[in-house]
Parts: C-alpha cells; sequence; structure tokens
C-alpha cells in the first residue's frame, strides 16, 4: 500500500504508476516509455521501491483537451426525464468535463427513434468561456448540412439540466476500429468520408482543431461523420475565446503548430490529424510516434503529419486525391518481380524533360511497399531510382521532402553494396542530383555517407570525383556540418580514398578543421 504520509500525496489524488498511466493515456506500457522521452511529459509525483507514481489527472489533462472525453458504451443512470418536450433522456452515453451525453427517445419521430443529447449542467456555476465555447459549438452545428458531418437536430435549454442539444444516435465510433490492423483500402474507405466532410466544414470557414477517432461518429445510415465541434473555430473569429484552453487538442492527433499558436492554425491542422487517424488505423494503436508501415499509404501519411506545415497536402481534397492514387490497383494487375518493375519505369523515368507523373506515382507507391532489408529488390529500385532527371526529383522533393528523404537515406545504404563498375557512375550521378535539385542538408549528408563507401569498395575514381565535386561547392556552415557529419558516418578509411590532402585544402574551413584528425598531412 502506498503511504500518502510519507510519499506527500495527498489523499483521494487518482494516483497510478506506469499501468495505470497507460489506461488513462490508451497506450501500451511501451508506450509509455516512449513518451517519457517527450520533455513535456508529467514528472511523476514520487517515486516508490515498486516504480514512479503520477498524478492521473495530471497525465489526463496532458493528454486530451480536459474538456471533454472520446465517446464510450452506454452506461445506467437515473430515472428518465425530458428535454425541449420532445427528447425522453434515457442511459448515459458519454461523460467527461462539463458535459454529458445522454441516449434519447425522440417522442415526435415515433416509432421509439434513438437520438443522442448533449447536456453542458450546471451552466450557472461554470467560467463564461466555457458555456460560450458550448453556444458556439450549437451556433456551427446549425449551420451543417453534410452527410459527412452530423447535424444538430434540436436545441435549447432545461432549467435543471442547462444547455443541451440533440443529434442522430451513432451506430459506432471511430476509435472502435483502432484496436485492429485495417488494411490500406479500408482506410481509404473511411477516409473518403472523413475527407468529404472536412472539406465541408473548411468551404464554411470553420477549422475543427480536435480531428480524432473518437470524434468520428457512424451514422444511421452507415457512413462516417465528423462530430464534437468543441474546439472548432471561425477563421473569422481568431481574436475570440482565446484562453489557454484554445492551445488544446488530444495528444497524438494535435498538429505541433495548434500547441504553441492555437489562433493562427489554419487547414492543414486538420489535415495533420487527418494523417494521424489513418496512421492509427493502419498500425492499430495510438499513434505515438511518426513511424508508418510500409505499404501504398505510408508516403501520403508522412506527408500529411510533416512537422513542417508547409510540406503537407494543403487540403482536404487534395489529401483524397493523394489517398485514391496510392491505392489504386496497378495498371495491369500482373505481379512483376522487382527486375521487371524497375526494367519497366526506368525508361519512363528518364525519358524526356517533362515528369511524368503517372510513373512517378507508380513508382512512389512501390517505394512504399518495398522492404528495405531486402537487398536484392533495394537493388533493383535503387537502379530505376538513378533514372530520374532533376525534373523529376524537384517533383517527387516538392510533393514529399519526407517520403523522399526516406528513400533517399535507404538509397545510400544501399550504396554500400555491390555493383557493376558502369552502375557505380549512375548512381554517383543520381546522388550528385539529388544534392542539387533538394538543395537539403541531410540529402546532402546521405550522399557523402554513400559515395564514400560505393567509391571506396570498388575503386572507382569517378565516383570519387563526384564526391570531392559535392564537397568543393559547398559554402555554408550548415551544409559543411552535414557533409562532415556523413564522412564521420562512412569512418576513416572510406574518408581517406574520398578526400586526400590536396582536396581538404579546397575545402570549406569547418571541413578543413573536421578532417584534419582523420588525415594524415603527408597524404595525397
Amino acid at each position: 500500500m502506498v503511504d500518502l504520509m510519507t510519499t506527500n500525496i495527498r489523499p483521494f489524488r487518482r494516483i497510478g504508476g506506469v499501468s495505470e498511466v497507460a489506461a488513462e493515456l490508451g497506450v501500451s506500457r511501451q508506450q509509455v516509455a516512449k513518451l517519457r522521452q517527450s520533455d513535456d511529459f508529467p514528472a511523476p509525483v514520487a517515486s516508490l521501491s515498486a516504480g514512479d507514481i503520477w498524478d492521473l489527472d495530471i497525465i489526463r489533462r496532458w493528454g486530451s483537451s480536459g474538456l471533454r472525453r472520446g465517446a464510450g458504451r452506454p452506461a445506467p443512470v437515473g430515472q428518465p426525464r425530458s428535454v425541449g418536450r420532445r427528447f425522453e433522456l434515457g442511459a448515459e452515453i458519454d461523460g467527461g468535463g462539463f458535459a454529458v451525453v445522454f441516449g434519447a427517445r425522440d417522442l415526435e419521430a415515433g416509432d421509439d427513434d434513438q437520438v443522442a443529447v448533449k447536456v453542458l449542467q450546471q451552466t450557472h456555476a461554470l467560467d463564461v468561456e466555457t458555456v460560450a465555447r458550448f453556444e458556439r459549438e450549437l451556433r456551427l452545428m446549425s449551420t451543417f448540412g453534410h452527410a459527412n458531418v452530423m447535424k444538430l437536430l434540436a436545441s435549447g435549454k432545461d432549467e435543471d439540466l442547462g444547455l443541451w442539444y440533440a443529434m442522430p444516435l451513432a451506430r459506432g465510433i471511430l476509435s472502435d476500429e483502432v484496436g485492429s490492423v485495417m488494411k490500406a483500402e479500408d482506410v481509404a474507405a473511411v477516409m473518403r468520408n472523413i475527407c468529404a466532410g472536412l472539406a465541408y466544414i473548411h468551404s464554411q470557414g470553420i477549422l475543427h482543431r480536435d480531428l480524432k477517432p473518437g470524434n468520428v461518429l457512424r451514422t444511421p445510415d452507415g457512413v462516417w461523420a465528423i462530430a464534437d465541434f468543441g474546439l472548432a473555430r471561425v477563421v473569422e473569429e481568431s481574436g475570440l475565446l482565446t484562453s489557454t484552453f484554445d492551445g488544446f487538442g488530444t495528444r497524438f492527433y494535435v498538429a505541433p503548430e495548434q500547441w504553441r499558436d492555437a489562433k493562427h492554425v489554419d487547414e492543414r491542422a486538420d489535415i495533420y490529424s487527418a494523417g494521424k487517424i489513418m496512421q492509427a488505423l493502419l498500425t492499430g494503436g495510438t499513434p505515438v510516434d511518426d513511424v508508418v508501415p510500409a505499404g501504398p499509404l505510408r508516403g501520403v501519411i508522412q506527408r500529411a503529419i510533416s512537422q513542417d506545415r508547409g510540406q503537407r497536402h494543403a487540403s482536404a481534397t487534395e489529401l483524397l486525391a493523394a489517398i485514391e492514387s496510392a491505392v489504386a490497383p496497378a495498371p495491369t494487375g500482373r505481379w512483376e518481380t522487382a527486375e521487371e518493375k524497375a526494367g519497366r519505369l526506368r525508361p519512363r523515368l528518364k525519358a524526356g524533360r517533362v515528369v511524368d507523373e503517372a510513373a512517378l506515382d507508380e513508382f512512389v507507391r512501390w517505394a512504399d511497399e518495398l522492404d528495405f532489408s531486402d537487398d536484392e529488390d533495394m537493388g533493383e529500385f535503387s537502379w530505376a531510382l538513378s533514372a530520374l532527371p532533376s525534373d523529376s526529383v524537384e517533383w517527387w522533393w516538392q510533393q514529399n521532402p519526407a517520403g523522399f528523404t526516406g528513400i533517399f537515406q535507404a538509397f545510400a545504404s544501399c550504396l554500400e553494396g555491390s555493383f557493376d563498375f558502369g552502375m557505380c557512375d549512375i548512381l554517383a550521378d543520381f546522388a550528385r542530383r539529388a544534392v542539387v535539385a533538394t538543395g537539403d542538408a541531410i540529402i546532402l549528408r546521405e550522399a557523402v555517407r554513400g559515395l564514400a563507401h560505393l567509391g571506396t569498395n570498388h575503386n572507382r575514381w569517378h565516383v570519387r570525383d563526384v564526391a570531392v565535386d559535392i564537397l568543393q561547392k559547398i559554402r555554408t556552415p550548415e551544409d559543411a556540418v552535414a557533409a562532415l557529419e556523413g564522412l564521420r558516418m562512412a569512418g576513416q578509411p572510406f574518408i581517406e580514398w574520398t578526400v586526400g590532402s590536396a582536396v581538404i585544402r579546397t575545402l570549406h574551413p569547418v571541413l578543413r578543421s573536421g578532417l584534419g584528425t582523420f588525415i594524415d598531412s603527408d597524404d595525397d
């Protein structure tokens, strides 16, 4: 038993260890260990011999908005009563914070039609802002008219219960589907509904700001609809309701910029949340990190959940188009080996100045499905990848820099393998094109690392010349540091073969200083 006197934990506080924290957040014990690495994860209130102890209310507030919680299963309540002279309240469906949702019978509709009634209780005792948020949710929902957005049936104020509104009773909740891994095609089917609803509310000038599986409900018509607009904001009202609650959303699903400056987020914050929903459905668990499994949707999700909102899909319509393209069946429907696929795509990827977007889209899908540990498939993929001209690299980089970065890192690792001499030169030339076309420090680092291995292992002077050319064109300290890191990752034998003392004298000062400890002064 925990000794509350010796641990300085106040009586009646909800406390618990790792297991209880995991249950509160809806994650595994292993995921709690990963979450504890975050700088803002709540500190334990005590450390006992059995392990750390947390205040579970603080954990709950860290993980969610603190105003609501995800929908649950019906639970028994007291005797029913009616609101609005129309809805007879039944079992409590959801409760958390200040709002409670009841199942109810619509007396006007007849046939025991079931609806859901959300009630903001004890409004006289609540702060003005909480009431204003609920009233704003009512106002927003009263304007909606779309199959993929939950609609408002009626609303009002009950003298005893408080403010309320009624909506169709959901036949399911998307969070119940997260426990099992979905196929890409099934995820796409769900996202068609979500993206349609999201595009609609965005067209009305509304941002949801708390999109998550718990706020996506299955309507009586069998489609998925977006619900719970308690944190939604009308774009023109950016100056209203700006308390500390304004930055809240639901941990794991809210866009990073929303925690920093919720008043100035745009549609791309909801795009991030939609990407996190896809990640949760594909992995069958809470998306506590940005790791996305291999598959046709990996590139789409990586772009949607980019930390840089400028790299995300610009709209829900654009996101859905990317999803549809990713899950589209192969042109022929015939299974191909990696060699056959590379042989078929390479000429299309290489030809002309105009980007063959259809071929590149198929190539990107191949990348998303690729097993990087399969050396043979990676070799064929790298051979096809090396055909990309600068225009195509730029196109891919603009469309999905996170996805391209992941593929290029795998490509650079592949350069540590064995290739025909002629192929070595082609691979090296592509690495240089990627560095120039992206202008990115990570691509630079990976290219230098891979070329050092490729040139040394095959004794190919053209590969060395390409690596030296890349290094000699570095003009900024940031790029010099990135290149130096790439060489250090390769190791001293590869550095010595790639860069001699004569070359060092032609490089950026940061490189000269950093490489001086690796290269003997008498070495050429």
